[in-house]
């Protein structure tokens, strides 16, 4: 199966358009999807796919501001290439090289034009996810600008370490404690 997917990957490479990019979890990302209707008609070619890593556990959300409706996915993964045809906007996927791409969530493709571009908060545990990105309307309108914000909420976990530090001082302090009263 795996040479299969390869061998359309050769095919297919040359007429890969999708964009690629790295999020910047810290600030806003501004970009440009070539159709309004992209991500409702699963068209690569019209789809920004953002990809970035959690070190912890983060509970993040994200919202697109635009003149349209814009549709998010969320993919567990690390697309590094055009998945074309293969792409799903609301299930999982694989790319041409047979990497799996387990969808996680997103925002509904059966009412085009619906919603607020929000992809709610969702608790992520540590590790390399994709988010898709492109137009959610009934209808091509042309090309749409739009910003991405993604808006951490959650707290950090603590290292295993740090648990090992607290119970280091809180020994100290008894230590001291009873060195005191002798």
């Amino acid at each position: 199966m795996k040479y299969v997917l390869f061998i359309a990957a050769l095919f297919v490479a040359s007429s890969a358009n999708a964009d690629i990019f790295t999020l910047d979890l810290t600030s806003d990302n501004s970009g440009v999807v070539s159709s309004s209707d992209g991500w409702l008609a699963e068209n690569t070619d019209a789809i920004d796919f953002y990809t970035f890593e959690l070190t912890t556990d983060t509970d993040i959300a994200f919202s697109v501001s635009a003149l349209t409706s814009i549709g998010l996915s969320l993919y567990q993964g690390d697309l590094t290439s055009d998945p074309s045809f293969l792409f799903s906007n609301s299930s999982d996927f694989i790319d041409f090289m047979g990497n799996t791409y387990t969808y996680l969530t997103g925002t509904s493709s059966y009412f085009p034009n619906a919603g607020d571009n929000t992809l709610s908060s969702v608790l992520l545990s540590a590790g390399l996810y994709t988010l898709a990105l492109g137009g959610n309307e009934g209808f091509d309108f042309g090309s749409v600008e739009y910003v991405l914000t993604s808006t951490i909420t959650g707290t950090q976990v603590p290292e295993p370490s740090s648990y090992a530090l607290i119970l280091m001082m809180l020994t100290t302090m008894a230590w001291q404690f009873r060195s005191a009263k002798k």
